[in-house]
């Protein structure tokens, strides 16, 4: 795509498993306060690190390894982590509700 440099429609990169899904505009800011609430019930501390991560692209890869090496020895020593790993050894949903979410 960067090379050729394509215009795809909606329904071609959902084919291509660029696009999770396809909504019409009318639909959209309902689906997406629908994702954003599933995103929600997950670590705080998790959705904050990813973001850092998304973000940090921009520093290379150099910046991304740094930062996922720290991420990593910073969310396995948390309550966040060993909730995830206890419900998913205890075949049970996960229950993050009981952490802050910060900014």
């Amino acid at each position: 795509m960067w090379f050729l440099s394509r215009f795809y429609t909606a329904d071609e990169a959902h084919k291509m498993g660029l696009v999770n899904i396809v909504v019409p505009l009318a639909q959209l800011e309902q689906e997406t306060v629908k994702w954003c609430r599933q995103i929600l019930r997950n670590s705080p501390m998790a959705i904050r690190v990813l973001k850092s991560a998304l973000n940090a692209a921009d520093d290379g890869h150099a910046g991304l390894q740094e930062l996922g090496g720290n991420a990593t020895l910073i969310f396995y020593g948390t309550e966040e982590a060993k909730e995830g790993k206890n419900a998913y050894m205890e075949r049970r949903c996960s229950d993050f509700s009981k952490f802050p979410r910060k900014p």
